[in-house]
């Protein structure tokens, strides 16, 4: 049997129900960067600590999820936020070598969830493949 992961997903306070009821899907509002690994996931957080999206923005809210670490993926998050960055033009010059390989650097340094050890990555961000069910999902107590 695989081992399970235990992580965390933000989600505005307002789609809590629908994503108890629902679960999580697989749709990226996100830039996949031209990355295969980036699409078709749901991104989540080893700590919440990692969110540096959305989590410590009023109106969001913590779920817990639960599932087999096989599914996981872990990144560091400030390779594909930068890759973006030189691709929009914000706060850098458009430079979409430099979004290319900084990419190519997120994608290559990428481990699986068992691989992953603490501190590899300063922004670690774990990409789930797949939906996600709502058996898998609870509201995080804050504990």
């Amino acid at each position: 049997m695989d081992r399970q992961a235990r992580l965390f997903h933000s989600i505005p306070s307002a789609k809590l129900n629908e994503v108890l009821r629902e679960g999580l899907k697989a749709v990226s509002e996100f830039d996949d960067l031209g990355l295969e690994m980036r699409r078709g996931v749901v991104y989540c957080w080893l700590r919440k600590e990692h969110d540096r999206m959305w989590g410590q923005q009023p109106g969001y809210v913590y779920v817990e999820v639960s599932l087999g670490e096989d599914r996981c993926r872990v990144a560091e998050m400030d390779f594909a936020g930068l890759a973006l960055t030189y691709r929009q033009g914000t706060k850098r010059p458009r430079n979409e070598l430099a979004a290319r390989l900084l990419a190519e650097l997120y994608e290559v340094t990428s481990v699986p969830l068992s691989e992953y050890t603490e501190g590899m990555f300063f922004t670690p961000e774990v990409l789930v493949r797949g939906d996600i069910t709502p058996g898998a999902i609870r509201l995080h107590s804050g504990t």
